[in-house]
């Protein structure tokens, strides 16, 4: 280690040259020097070794590299060599993180923060930018469904909106991008995925941004969170080029036990009393759909990179292509995708930076649940008694359902993107502590979809064309002042600015039916033009930012300050969204006991939610209002120009804690989130013309705690291994609706004060009546009519919650819900010499889910195929349980088909979300062929899952990104288990 004596300011420029090591005098590759308070800097080789020009008047060096603990190095007249040594950071208290609009060291932090590494966002197979956000504690991250390319349901910390978006704003290299659904076209339930075009191999790391006071600064978009994601920059010193290549298989992890042809027969003779032949199938045939449609299909990823650089200039360019062919057949999602990012330093006053990344990708969707017309949905109801195919060729089918394998074989339906996100910068430092910086960036998404569907199939009778785009266009300019430097004893970061967003949209949407044949599958060739519509609209937000961080030995604070004026709104326009936090680290001057860190933290803030939609404040007018031959126009929505954001106001308080020369890490966070002036539709009189009209009149809370700890439970020289353990628990109330009245949404979702969003709501079973006595004993409780209409030995007893002897409406009751209580993970990371090991667990506890499917495929009262368990589990005589009614139908089955707890099963899980076994071949084999880096590995996503819910898998959502109706399972694709096997080979 360097001897270092008093310092003074260099008096010229000069060359110094040096080496980086570890502990261990190994050199270390890539480590970064930088002359403080400039741009001027350069990396270490292979050998940790560097060499720098330090231009006249710098005081000192920093020295950083993942993993190790920053250094500051003062500089000596006449020292020309710097041999410098980094210690290891166990638990990245000197990592550098993203927040805001400044990078922040993690031990400075005194907000809610999570980091995920770009090792992290990579490691499930198939990734997208969602996906990862798993690891991060107090964040519910959900895929609706297993199709490739699917939307995801994110929260941060909770619900905070009924109608308008749930999701947190994703901000990628400083722009705010565009996410959600795209689609114009429903399939059931799923949606798309608009973040599914970022490559997640481009992304070096990701910030999720929890509690006001980092939040704020993004003011009317931010009251669900803030994700920051930083894409991969190239660093000075020798070009290197990387190559990722990856080939596995997607396979679907358990199937439904469904009766087969045989046994679908005896159930006929029961429910009907006649055999599959009498309906027009044949009793002979035994078709598993499920085998029939699933498969294992392949999915492949390949990546190059190439990276390097000077002291004055640095790049970094990928190109990438993915090919994702899901566990169901005829889905598949394909990217390709590639990215320029420069930092050019043009003087020791001027810096230029660009990112520029471009996606094109093609979804192949097929119907989904909550559809009978879904390849998922015929599968388990079909009867095995249909032929795939007829005498003629046909497809065979029954009962208006569809071939399953005609499905996914037939139906065309195409989501083709085209996208641009990037950002060019010009940063002048007129002096040192000062920056000026002028940004552009965009965000264009061109979305298009074909649907083609031949007369083949069951939801068309002649055929079926459409055709719909959807074009958005996001335009930012960003100009801030930053100042950065010592006022007296206080470290003081600063900075103003002002930011311009304009959103453009253009959507055309067009249905035509009846064409002549199969064999013209063009617009232009059909009889029956259905729908035709299009639209063009935008909005614009003005803003004006300003920050404050401060900081003094252990004493942190920071302030930040958003004004947002949105053209969404009328009467009030602006909206004001300020975040303070302050903390306190007792360690920061000496060990305090077994302490390296010991930081108590408060935070309190407010952020809002625009994602309303541009129109909804004002009255609205639509054509097709015709008069005969004449056109007309007629009012289709009532405005309200006294509508206001939803607010959330958020107090957090929060610990870290750093012991045992930092190999043991943990942050403890306490929150309380207020959400109010929810928008929702308010009823009004009919004779205005309409029944609701949107207004301010909800409100809704989040409680919660979480912690986050991380352990280096080895640190040997072969040996390495680090655990990170995440949970959270998180109280979700609604507080005020209009009039308190409930509302109904999905199947049976009640929204209602006192209770939390995604709540399910229904009749409380009480066994099966097990003969005529015990029913006769309930009907003897009211005078006025029978406990149960129609009730027979077999039927579902239900509870009388109010007591007045008998079953209604009223008896109904809250019997579950959605949301979990506690979520998290565990991420262990093993290393021997060159072998290595990570496997991450995810649990959810305390969640319920409203399994629909029971109704259908184990009603035991229609023609549908039912599961063998209820077949074999059905009430026949006394004694024979409490789990399955009575084989019936008609009338007679309406008491086995009310919404009740029967549906309602325990949605908790433990997974083995991801592995990775891999080795790295020796650098003493690999330098003789002129490589730096080979590795091999192994690796699979979704591997087992622990839980006792009876269907596919308890992660799931069949109305896709709803607010309100969640955990609902409707003939649902699953989510399939991937295996992949790959080769990182680095020059």
């Amino acid at each position: 280690m360097l001897l270092l004596g008093s310092f003074s300011t260099l008096q010229a420029q000069q060359a110094i040259t040096g080496s980086v090591v570890d502990d261990s005098g190994i050199g270390l590759i890539g480590a970064t020097i930088l002359v403080n308070n400039t741009t001027t800097g350069t990396v270490t080789d292979l050998d940790g070794n560097f060499a720098l020009e330090v231009p006249a008047g710098a005081r000192a060096l920093t020295i950083s590299y993942t993993g190790f603990t920053t250094q500051r190095v003062p500089l000596v007249d006449n020292q020309t060599v710097y041999n410098i040594t980094l210690a290891e950071d166990g638990i990245g208290l000197d990592e550098v993180v993203v927040v805001g609009y400044s990078p922040v060291r993690r031990k400075d932090l005194v907000g809610a923060v999570s980091s995920i590494s770009a090792d992290d966002v990579n490691a499930e197979a198939g990734a997208t930018v969602q996906s990862a956000l798993r690891q991060a504690a107090g964040v519910v991250v959900q895929q609706s469904n297993g199709a490739p390319g699917a939307g995801y349901n994110i929260r941060v910390r909770g619900v905070t909106s009924i109608n308008a978006s749930n999701e947190p704003l994703f901000v990628v290299d400083g722009v705010p991008v565009i996410s959600g659904d795209l689609s114009q076209q429903g399939v059931g339930g799923q949606g798309t995925n608009a973040l599914a075009d970022i490559n997640p191999a481009d992304i070096e790391s990701m910030e999720v941004l929890k509690d006001a006071s980092t939040t704020a600064i993004y003011g009317s978009r931010a009251a669900n969170g803030v994700v920051l994601i930083t894409t991969k920059s190239g660093k000075s010193g020798k070009t290197r080029i990387n190559v990722n290549s990856t080939y596995g298989f997607n396979e679907l992890p358990n199937m439904i036990d469904v009766v087969d042809g045989a046994t679908y027969n005896e159930y006929l003779k029961e429910r009907y009393g006649a055999t599959a032949n009498a309906f027009g199938m044949d009793s002979t045939v035994s078709s598993n759909w499920q085998e029939l449609i699933f498969d294992r299909n392949p999915v492949t990823s390949q990546q190059l990179s190439i990276s390097g650089g000077d002291q004055k200039t640095k790049f970094y360019g990928s190109l990438g292509y993915d090919d994702n062919q899901g566990a169901l057949n005829g889905t598949r999602f394909k990217r390709y995708s590639g990215r320029l990012n420069l930092d050019h330093t043009a003087s020791d006053k001027l810096a230029l930076n660009m990112n520029l990344g471009y996606t094109n990708s093609n979804n192949k969707r097929i119907q989904g649940d909550n559809n009978i017309y879904g390849a998922v949905s015929a599968a388990i109801l079909l009867p095995p008694t249909v032929p795939v195919r007829n005498e003629d060729g046909t497809y065979g089918s029954a009962f208006g359902l569809e071939n399953p394998v005609a499905a996914t074989e037939v139906y065309e339906n195409r989501a083709l993107t085209n996208r641009i996100i990037g950002n060019a910068s010009a940063t002048f430092f007129p002096i040192e502590a000062i920056a000026l910086k002028a940004k552009l960036g965009v965000d264009n998404v061109n979305y298009r979809e074909n649907v083609f569907e031949p007369s083949t199939l069951q939801s068309t009778a002649q055929g079926q064309i459409v055709e719909s785009s959807n074009v958005r266009t996001r335009i930012i300019s960003e100009y801030t002042a930053t100042y950065n430097g010592n006022v007296g004893d206080f470290n003081l970061n600063s900075t103003i600015g002002a930011i311009f967003q304009r959103d453009d949209i253009r959507r055309n949407f067009f249905e035509t039916n009846d064409l002549p044949s199969d064999n013209f599958p063009s617009a232009d060739a059909a009889a029956t033009p259905s729908t035709i519509a299009g639209d063009k609209f935008g909005s614009t937000l003005q803003s004006y930012i300003a920050t404050v961080n401060v900081n003094n030995g252990g004493l942190y604070v920071t302030a930040s300050f958003r004004a947002d004026g949105s053209s969404r709104f009328v009467n009030d326009r602006w909206g004001y969204f300020p975040g303070i936090a302050a903390g306190y680290d007792f360690a920061s001057s000496e060990m305090v006991g077994p302490f390296e860190q010991l930081k108590l933290r408060a935070s309190y803030g407010q952020t809002g939610n625009n994602n309303i939609g541009d129109f909804a404040t004002r009255p609205l007018f639509a054509g097709g209002a015709s008069y005969l031959t004449t056109p007309g126009i007629s009012q289709s929505q009532l405005g309200n120009p006294d509508l206001v954001w939803e607010t959330t106001t958020q107090f957090n308080a929060g610990l870290d804690v750093a012991i045992l020369t930092n190999r043991i890490g943990a942050s403890f966070d306490f929150y309380v989130k207020n959400t109010d002036d929810l928008i929702l539709n308010r009823p009004i009189p009919t004779t205005s013309g309409f029944g609701t009209v949107v207004s301010n009149v909800g409100s809704m809370r989040n409680t919660g705690l979480e912690a986050s700890l991380t352990f280096v439970n080895v640190q040997q020289a072969d040996f390495t291994w680090n655990t990170t353990l995440t949970g959270a628990y998180n109280k979700n109330e609604v507080t005020a609706l209009f009039n308190d009245q409930p509302q109904d949404f999905g199947f049976a979702t009640r929204l209602a004060v006192g209770q939390p969003v995604g709540s399910f709501f229904g009749l409380v079973t009480d066994g099966i009546y097990q003969n005529q006595a015990e029913i006769d004993a309930d009907n003897a409780l009211s005078d006025d009519r029978d406990y149960i209409v129609g009730a027979k030995p077999g039927d579902f007893r239900f509870v009388d919650q109010n007591n007045d002897g008998i079953i209604n409406d009223d008896d109904r009751t809250f019997i579950g819900k959605a949301l979990p209580d506690f979520t998290g993970g565990v991420n262990n990371k093993l290393a021997y010499k060159g072998l290595e090991l990570d496997f991450f667990f995810q649990f959810s506890l305390g969640n319920e889910v409203y399994n629909n499917n029971l109704a259908f495929a184990e009603g035991l009262n229609s023609v549908f195929a039912p599961t063998v368990r209820a077949y074999e589990g059905a009430w026949r005589m006394e004694g024979d349980g409490d789990d399955f009614p009575r084989i019936t139908g008609g009338a007679s089955a309406d008491n086995n088909r009310q919404d009740s707890d029967r549906y309602v099963e325990d949605g908790s899980f433990v997974r083995l979300k991801t592995a990775t076994l891999a080795y790295n071949i020796p650098s003493n084999v690999l330098s003789r062929a002129g490589i730096d880096q080979l590795r091999l590995f192994v690796s699979g996503t979704n591997l087992i899952t622990w839980t006792d819910y009876s269907w596919f898998d308890p992660e799931v959502n069949a109305f896709g990104d709803s607010n309100v109706a969640l955990g609902t399972d409707f003939l649902t694709l699953p989510i399939s288990r991937t295996v992949e096997f790959g080769i990182n080979l680095g020059f």
